[in-house]
């Protein structure tokens, strides 16, 4: 079945890469449904107990939680693995002409994206759930969270563009890789301390936003982990089959024509 699929073709694993993202996706969304929604129904429970209790109101509802917990949830999490999933084509698909097979390269793409655009981010603004903190900082956190995301990801596409000068110099790969990694860990140390902290104050109890926020992390690890593993295996396999398929077809025949 995989030899009708030709992977040396980037548009072939750019394809794969996505329709295995939105699958991961869809995963990732099951889990939070079932792990972390109960959280955010109990983190919006308390704000309707504080608003009834002389707080500033009635709770402002936008979006139908029907509608949150379900279509949405899973249209947004297919959505963010074919995003993550053409991230990891291109990535993987960049270091072709390094060593190793294709699993090996797919796997060190979705580690360093996946440790680039969700660990990082989150360590510095972990994210809160619905209906905790100030409303009025909404826009703010996201305009924080999303430079993270742009600055990791120009982080970590200056470390290739390192790595590949380094080669290119005849650097051996061990001593290269060694540079490259600690030249990235004080980029991305940097980067930590020089953004600014979060401009929410939290005031709810801390076992629930903890809870929403390592499960969201998890969610998110989990879309990586099943999209790097998929598109690995996925590719790894092709590439079997595609070099299998010559020898096959050259071995002799092990028959032969019998004498008249």
């Amino acid at each position: 079945m995989l030899a009708r699929f030709d992977f040396t073709r980037p548009r072939t694993i750019i394809v794969a890469a996505v329709l295995l993202g939105v699958a991961a996706g869809l995963a990732g969304a099951v889990f939070h449904s079932i792990v972390t929604e109960p959280r955010v129904d109990d983190a919006i429970a308390l704000e309707e107990a504080a608003a009834d209790h002389g707080g500033d109101g009635e709770a402002e509802i936008t979006v139908d939680r029907s509608d949150q917990r379900g279509a949405g949830l899973f249209v947004a999490y297919a959505l963010t693995g074919a995003a993550f999933g053409l991230l990891l084509a291109v990535a993987s698909l960049s270091l072709r002409t390094t060593t190793g097979g294709p699993f090996h390269r797919v796997l060190v793409s979705g580690v360093v994206l996946a440790g680039a655009v969700t660990v990082t981010p989150w360590l510095k603004y972990p994210p809160n759930p619905p209906a905790v903190g100030d409303p009025d900082t909404v826009g703010e956190r996201e305009r924080l969270y999303v430079l993270a995301i742009v600055l990791g990801a120009l982080l970590l596409a200056g470390a290739a563009h390192l790595s590949a000068r380094l080669r290119r110099a005849g650097w051996p790969d061990d001593r290269r890789s060694a540079v490259v990694a600690v030249a990235a860990i004080v980029a991305f140390a940097v980067l930590f301390v020089a953004l600014p902290s979060s401009p929410d104050p939290v005031g709810a109890p801390a076992n629930l936003v903890w809870q929403f926020r390592l499960n969201s992390l998890t969610g998110n690890l989990l879309v990586w982990t099943l999209l790097t593993l998929g598109l690995g295996v996925l590719w790894a396999e092709a590439a079997r089959a595609a070099a299998a398929g010559p020898a096959q077809n050259s071995m002799p025949l092990s028959a032969e024509i019998p004498a008249s």
